[in-house]
């Protein structure tokens, strides 16, 4: 019987996101796609029974401030003031391409205010966002173009 090798964990060194095509891989240090499940509550005579309800995805980044051409306030600042949703993508590997090893996730967020300065005398400037997603992120394993 072969063995098999173990799987490798995603250490996020190499990962890539960008917001509206602008890429943010070096002013972020937190990224996370998370999905929110609400609970439905049905009473009956019988007693109590709980459905899963609507799920509901958001964007969560920390990213470092930076006020250069492209960078942090360009791109959020940008995303906000047009009011409408714009894309992202989360890449896991981005000096590999995108696969069944290494999926994309790509969607459209509803950007919503920030604050554009928040930190500690003598320490990073930080912005923490989460904004929500129109729909479900949709994985891909196929390199676009």
């Amino acid at each position: 019987m072969a063995v098999q090798a173990p799987p490798q964990p995603l250490i996020l060194n190499d990962a890539s996101v960008s917001i509206d095509g602008a890429v943010l891989d070096c002013v972020t240090n937190h990224l996370e796609l998370s999905p929110d499940t609400a609970s439905v509550t049905i009473t009956t005579l019988c007693g109590e029974t709980d459905y899963p309800g609507a799920t509901k995805w958001s964007l969560v980044l920390t990213l470092e401030q930076s006020f250069d051409a492209g960078a942090t306030e360009d791109t959020l600042s940008a995303a906000v003031d047009g009011g409408v949703p714009v894309a992202f993508e989360i890449i896991p590997y981005k000096s590999q391409p995108v696969s069944a090893t290494n999926p994309s996730y790509s969607g459209m967020v509803v950007p919503k205010p920030y604050a554009p300065i928040n930190g500690d005398a003598m320490a990073e400037s930080t912005i923490d966002i989460e904004w929500s997603l129109v729909g479900p992120p949709v994985k891909s394993v196929t390199p676009g173009p």
